[in-house]
């Protein structure tokens, strides 16, 4: 209410009023009284029909489908675009349900991932940290006039065609469908939209990434900050542990070991790991392998720059000042119910060498046919675990397809319509691909000799069980590790814009977002 509003003269109508005798003026009253008691009964009436109004549209699910329930800068989200995100992450989860604890069977918000946050908790914030960054390139590639590419599209229609397909396959419309994958409110429409919307937004995070200017120089320098994740090394290290066996109360809690015991097993622990120091520093490799044996050690040796981060003695590894033959020895500690700290084991770990392995990615064509499961022909063999294949007919059925491509010319581009068209379950285009990324067998031919373009061969796979017909198809113009700086730094350029603008874009959940994915909370 406004209080300083200004008062309003009299109008001749209740100057008229006030001159009235008691009786017309009474008889005017009820007049007046009636005559807006008829207006209050009208307008209650168009209240009460547009309440009834509001409630239909409501239970049609059109304030759902179409009101903002979350927006991010320009960009508007309903209900139903969440719980088209929502239930595309709850999918993703629901493959795994049992490995990450979660019962399908009971209310996502009557289960916990951690303590004070639900699993519909969980899912929604990463539901909303996907609306922010779909928002901000949304309305990143509508000010820029952006046209999504012909891939994106395709994925687009794929997508659609997938939804008719199973609409077909389960008897009932695509919209029935829709309702029964992602909640009441979606229709073909709103899912078709919020499919579009998703690609383009992914279509153009892709194009801003590959439109960042990135050199040779700034290659080398990302090497240089990160040269331990680029780098090889050689290296011959093992785990020794306490050797205490750990006990628990009737509450499956940890209990502490006893003092002097643990003092006992420590000094024990010192002794053995020196002694391992010993036999690695003068390299005596039988010594090494029978006291490993003894002492039950763990061999740690060989893993890749990227697994050593996870490992204590990485570090140590890892460090530009170790020197060839050198030996370290690395704590290992756990915790006390205390929480105080205490040496539980020791990394014994001999240095070798650390190079960069500096080579051209090789790109191919692929076709695997895999080798049907047999019978084992042992009498004596009662394994059920035991799976034997017939690889002798995938064999054949390959060489039989490379000879009718050859017949026909042996082009690159009928090689991959037969790879599209025979491999079974497995991708027939790979691009740029490092060592160590494909099986033993693939990955020897592909770097133990120099290939052509048009080289090809049929290769065995002990991994996938069957044989996989490969077609060289070129070289990457830049070094492998060339190619990994290049990829980081254009993602770290992309995760630093995103992360601002979507800062810079204020966002906000309307008050009914707690509408998304009823169904499942």
């Amino acid at each position: 209410m406004n209080l300083f509003k200004k008062k309003q003269p009299k109008s001749a109508a209740q100057d008229d009023l006030g001159s009235m005798s008691i009786r017309r003026r009474q008889e005017a009253e009820e007049a007046a009284a009636r005559k807006k008691k008829g207006r209050l009964y009208l307008v209650i009436g168009i209240v009460v029909a547009v309440l009834v109004a509001a409630l239909l549209i409501w239970d049609s699910g059109m304030f759902q489908r179409y009101a903002p329930a979350y927006t991010v800068g320009s960009e508007s989200f309903s209900v139903t675009d969440i719980d088209y995100y929502f239930y595309n992450e709850y999918s993703s989860i629901y493959t795994y349900a049992s490995y990450y604890g979660l019962d399908t069977d009971t209310g996502l918000k009557d289960q916990e991932v951690s303590d004070g946050m639900t699993w519909y908790d969980y899912i929604l914030s990463d539901v909303e940290a996907t609306l922010d960054e779909v928002g901000v390139l949304l309305a990143d590639a509508k000010a820029n006039n952006y046209t999504i590419s012909d891939e994106a599209q395709e994925n687009i229609d794929a997508v659609l065609d997938d939804i008719k397909t199973s609409a077909a396959e389960y008897g009932v419309d695509q919209g029935t469908y829709l309702t029964y994958c992602y909640g009441k409110y979606m229709t073909v429409s709103t899912f078709k939209r919020a499919v579009t919307e998703y690609y383009t937004a992914y279509d153009y995070a892709s194009y801003l990434q590959e439109s960042y200017e990135v050199t040779e120089d700034d290659m080398d320098e990302y090497y240089q900050e990160n040269a331990a994740s680029f780098d090889d090394f050689e290296y011959e290290g093992y785990y020794i542990s306490l050797g205490l066996t750990t006990e628990y109360d009737d509450d499956g809690n940890a209990l502490d070991f006893d003092a002097d015991e643990l003092a006992a097993a420590q000094e024990t622990l010192e002794a053995n790991a020196d002694a391992l120091v010993e036999a690695l520093e003068s390299g005596d490799e039988e010594t090494i392998a029978a006291l490993v044996e003894e002492l039950g050690a763990s061999d740690v040796s060989g893993l890749s720059s990227t697994t050593l981060s996870y490992y204590a003695f990485g570090t140590w590894v890892t460090d530009e000042e170790r020197t060839e033959g050198e030996v370290g020895k690395v704590e290992v500690t756990s915790t006390d119910s205390n929480d105080e700290e205490y040496l539980s084991g020791y990394y014994v770990v001999r240095f070798d060498s650390r190079t960069l392995d500096e080579y051209y990615a090789p790109s191919f064509y692929n076709m695997l046919i895999q080798a049907d499961t047999v019978e084992s022909d042992d009498e004596d063999d009662d394994s059920s675990s035991t799976t034997e294949y017939d690889y002798d007919t995938a064999l054949a059925e390959a060489q039989a397809l490379v000879d009718e491509w050859q017949e026909n010319g042996g082009s690159a581009e009928d090689f991959l319509t037969m790879a599209e068209e025979n491999t079974d379950g497995s991708t027939t285009e790979y691009t740029d691909v490092n060592k160590g990324d494909q099986n033993d067998e693939v990955d020897a031919w592909l770097f133990d000799s120099e290939h052509e373009v048009g080289d090809y061969d049929i290769v065995q796979d002990t991994t996938l069980h069957g044989y996989r017909v490969v077609y060289f198809t070129g070289y990457s113009d830049l070094y492998s590790w060339q190619l990994d700086a290049d990829s980081a730094i254009r993602s770290t350029r992309y995760s630093t814009w995103i992360d601002e603008s979507i800062e810079a874009a204020a966002s906000s959940a309307s008050s009914f977002i707690d509408d998304v994915a009823t169904a499942l909370a």
